[in-house]
């Protein structure tokens, strides 16, 4: 089952066009390229969202949260693209990444995103450090509503024909494509076991056990446009605006 849609981003977007036509040749290029990046998240993250529905939307095993900012005691923000809360309390964690362009993974784990306008690859934060800063704040989230033991795996999705240049041996087997990852998850629920590791019986209806957890969640869900507009020097109340809602979510399979 559903619990929280993905947030509607176009009054970002429409800030930093309003900033582009009215910016002059030093910040033109620079939001040129945040424009580009954002968008591509936007299709990337409407698209795994799109695919993730269409598997568990009418289940009772597994619910599902998308787009989920999360702020933990110390201040640690996790931006989770779409969060998975299985029974006996089992999360998974999905950050995607469209990688349109293109990536390389180095064998230290660094994640290089081409840039085609230079025609050279671009470093980037590494997703599965994301991963892990999310996986610990959803920890620190958890323990506050009582799941402090919860089981929490975390995954990177790309689209299905992004161009992905692994090394030999640093492991990338978290970052996966569509069919890995729908396989991979229905692998892991169909070998849930139905009692828990502590002993109890969950049950299996997400208005119960899993609808409470995930309805706590988005409870504590803390939207911001901070996050990536400050960068440029804008404050949260000019992405206020209202903005008509954007085009139905894109599945990977009808990319726009």
């Amino acid at each position: 089952m559903i619990y929280k849609d993905v947030d509607n981003k176009e009054s970002f977007l429409a800030v930093l066009e309003k900033m582009l036509a009215l910016s002059g040749p030093g910040k033109r290029a620079q939001i040129e390229r945040a424009l580009r990046l954002m968008r591509a998240g936007i299709r990337g993250e409407r698209a795994s969202a799109c695919l993730i529905d269409a598997s568990l939307k009418d289940s009772t095993r597994t619910a599902v949260i998308h787009d989920l900012r999360l702020v933990a005691e110390d201040g640690e923000v996790a931006q989770i693209d779409h969060l998975l809360v299985h029974r006996m309390a089992r999360f998974t964690v999905v950050n995607t990444r469209l990688f349109a362009d293109g990536v390389k993974i180095s064998e230290r784990g660094e994640f290089l995103r081409w840039n085609g306008t230079e025609s050279s690859f671009d470093g980037m934060p590494s997703p599965l450090d994301q991963n892990e800063r999310h996986a610990r704040v959803l920890r620190q989230v958890l323990e506050t509503i009582g799941q402090g033991e919860a089981a929490i795996e975390s995954l990177v999705l790309v689209a299905p024909d992004a161009r992905v240049e692994r090394p030999r041996r640093f492991d990338t087997s978290l970052v996966m494509k569509p069919e890995q990852f729908m396989e991979r998850l229905n692998k892991s629920l169909e070998g849930t076991p139905i009692v828990s590791a502590l002993g109890g019986l969950l049950k299996s209806g997400t208005g119960d056990s899993i609808g409470d957890i995930a309805k706590k969640l988005v409870q504590l869900h803390q939207p911001s446009a901070t996050d990536f507009l400050a960068r440029f020097g804008i404050r949260r109340e000019a992405a206020q605006s209202s903005v008509p809602s954007a085009a139905a979510a894109l599945c990977f399979t009808h990319p726009q």
